[in-house]
C-alpha cells in the first residue's frame, strides 16, 4: 500500500478528527461484536474484495497522535473523511480505495501516513429464485458465495439444475455450476457475492448415470457438449481396479431402444446424450460378467456363475421397471452378434427354453414409449403423451388439425412393431402408436389430372416441333 512518510504533522486535520473519536470508539466496540457472528472462509483479499454502501472501514492516522476512525460506506457510495470530504468508493476494490484515499489525503495534507482496512463486510439482501426450497430474499453479506445465499434459500430441490445456476448483476448474466464447485473445489464456478444479485435456479435438464469403479459412480447432471470425459471428471475419475483405456455406454435411441457400445479412450471426448449409461470395466481376475442396462433396478455388472442362464440372472437383477419393454429386449454379445428377446419367456426359469450367457454378454431393455406421434397431412407432427381416453380425433387436433390436403376419411395406425390398422376419426391408439393423416383421394385425382395436362402438352409441342 502506498504510505506518505514525513515527520512533522499538521495538527488541523487532527482537531477536526478528534471530535469524532468518542462515538468511533462505540462504533468499533458494536462492530466487533457484530463481526463475531460472521463466518470467512479465510482472509478477506483486498484486490478482489469490491467495496459498497455499508462497509465499515478502519482508517488508521499515525503521526505525533494516532487516530483511529471507523467510517462506513455510504448509502450514495461514498466515505466521508473530516477535514477532507467526500472519496467514491462503491465499486472500487479494498486496494484500489487505498490508493485513491492516499492520493486525496496528499492533496491536501502532507506529513501524515494512513492506512486503511476492512473492519466489517457490509449486509445486503439478494433475491434466490426458482427451483429452490424457500424462493424469495435472503441477508448476505459480500465475503459470502452464490452457494451460500442458495443454502439460505433451503437449497436446491430435486426438480432444479445445480449445473446452470444463473446470476442477473447489473446488466450482465453470469453462469454458476455448483456442481463442478462441490465436487472439483473450483471456486472460479461459485463466485462472491454482490449487492443487487439476482440468483435463479431453473429446472433440471439432461442426466447421466455412471456406475463401475470410479471414486463417486452415481446419476448426474450434465449438460450440452459434455463428454465422457466430463462425466468421469465428475465421479472422481477411475480406481485402481478399473480399466481405463475403454467404457461402455448404453444409449437410448430414437425408436426408445437401449444399444451398447464400446468407447476406448481416445474417443472419451464424444458428446454424451441425455439418459446414457456408463459403464467402466473392472480388472479383477479373469471372471466371466454380464452387464445390465436399462430398465431394470439394479443395472450394472454381474458376474457369471458356471453354466448359469438368463433366466437366473434376471431372478438375480431383481425388480423391472413398470414400464419395461420387456418384448423388446436384446442381448449383444462380444463377436458384435445381437440376439432380439422377449423376456416375458425368461421371468419363469425353463429348463426347455433358456439361453446360456457368455463372458462379455451386454444385456439391454428399454422402456415403452408412452407416446403417440401424429404425422402425415398434419399442421404440425409430433409426439404426445398416452392418454386412454383420447381419439385419434384429439390427437390430430392437438397437431393443428389436418392440411388442406388432408382426410380425416384415410387414417393409418401403425404399431411398435411395425403392423399397420385403419383407423376412424374415434378410433383410440394404444402407447407407441403412430397416426398418419393420409392425403384425400380428390387431391390425389386433382394432382394425377394436372400430371396428364401437363405430359400431354409436352408431347404436342414436340409434335408441332417435329413437323
Amino acid at each position: 500500500m502506498k504510505r506518505t512518510r514525513i515527520v512533522p504533522v499538521i495538527t488541523g486535520i487532527v482537531l477536526v478528527l478528534s471530535f469524532h473519536a468518542g462515538w468511533a470508539q462505540d462504533a468499533r466496540i458494536k462492530n466487533q461484536v457484530d463481526v463475531q457472528d460472521r463466518v470467512l472462509e479465510g482472509p478477506v483479499d483486498p484486490e478482489r474484495y469490491i467495496l459498497g454502501p455499508y462497509d465499515r472501514l478502519l482508517i488508521n492516522l499515525m503521526g505525533p497522535e494516532p487516530r483511529t476512525f471507523s467510517l462506513a460506506v455510504l448509502p450514495e457510495g461514498e466515505v466521508f473523511l473530516p477535514g477532507i470530504g467526500a472519496i467514491r468508493a462503491d465499486g472500487l476494490s479494498l486496494t484500489e480505495f487505498r490508493d485513491v484515499l492516499t492520493e486525496k489525503v496528499d492533496t491536501y495534507f502532507k506529513n501524515i501516513e494512513i492506512f486503511c482496512y476492512l473492519e466489517v463486510p457490509r449486509t445486503f439482501r439478494v433475491f434466490v429464485t426458482g427451483e429452490v426450497e424457500r424462493p424469495g430474499a435472503v441477508e448476505a453479506s459480500a465475503v459470502q458465495r452464490v452457494s451460500n445465499a442458495i443454502e439460505s434459500a433451503g437449497g436446491i430441490r430435486a426438480s432444479g439444475s445445480s449445473r446452470t445456476v444463473m446470476i442477473e448483476r447489473n446488466r450482465d448474466t453470469l453462469h454458476v455450476d455448483m456442481a463442478r464447485f462441490r465436487l472439483l473445489g473450483d471456486f472460479e464456478k461459485n463466485p462472491f457475492l454482490r449487492s443487487g444479485d439476482r440468483i435463479h435456479v431453473p429446472v433440471g435438464g439432461m442426466h447421466a448415470t455412471i456406475r463401475g469403479p470410479v471414486n463417486r459412480p452415481g446419476y448426474y447432471e450434465i449438460v450440452p457438449g459434455e463428454s465422457v470425459r466430463d462425466l468421469l471428471d465428475l465421479a472422481g475419475g477411475f480406481r485402481s481396479d478399473a480399466v481405463v483405456d475403454s467404457v461402455l455406454v448404453g444409449r437410448t435411441d430414437s425408436g426408445g431402444l437401449m444399444r451398447t457400445f464400446a468407447v476406448t479412450s481416445p474417443r472419451f471426448g464424444i458428446e454424451l446424450q441425455d439418459r446414457d449409461e456408463i459403464g467402466i470395466y473392472n480388472l479383477e481376475g479373469n471372471k466371466r460378467r454380464v452387464y445390465v442396462f436399462g430398465a431394470f433396478e439394479s443395472p450394472g455388472r454381474y458376474y457369471l456363475s458356471p453354466g448359469e442362464h438368463l433366466a437366473e440372472l434376471l431372478v438375480r437383477v431383481g425388480k423391472i421397471d413398470d414400464m419395461a419393454d420387456l418384448e423388446n429386449a436384446a442381448l449383444e454379445r462380444k463377436n458384435g452378434d445381437i440376439i432380439k428377446l422377449d423376456l416375458v419367456d425368461y421371468l419363469s426359469p425353463d429348463p426347455k427354453k433358456n439361453l446360456e450367457l457368455q463372458d462379455g454378454d451386454v444385456l439391454g431393455m428399454s422402456r415403452k414409449d408412452d407416446r403417440v406421434r401424429v404425422g402425415g397431412e398434419v399442421q404440425q407432427p409430433e409426439g404426445f403423451p398416452h392418454m386412454n381416453d383420447w381419439t385419434v380425433a384429439k390427437y390430430i387436433g392437438m397437431a393443428g388439425g389436418p392440411t388442406k390436403d388432408g382426410s380425416m376419411n384415410r387414417i393409418d395406425i401403425y404399431s411398435p412393431d411395425g403392423v399397420k390398422r385403419k383407423a376412424s376419426a374415434d378410433s383410440r391408439p394404444n402407447r407407441g402408436d403412430v397416426i398418419i393423416v393420409k392425403r384425400s383421394r380428390s387431391r390425389i385425382f386433382g394432382t394425377l389430372v394436372s400430371g396428364i395436362v401437363q405430359l400431354g402438352a409436352v408431347v404436342i409441342t414436340i409434335i408441332v416441333l417435329s413437323r
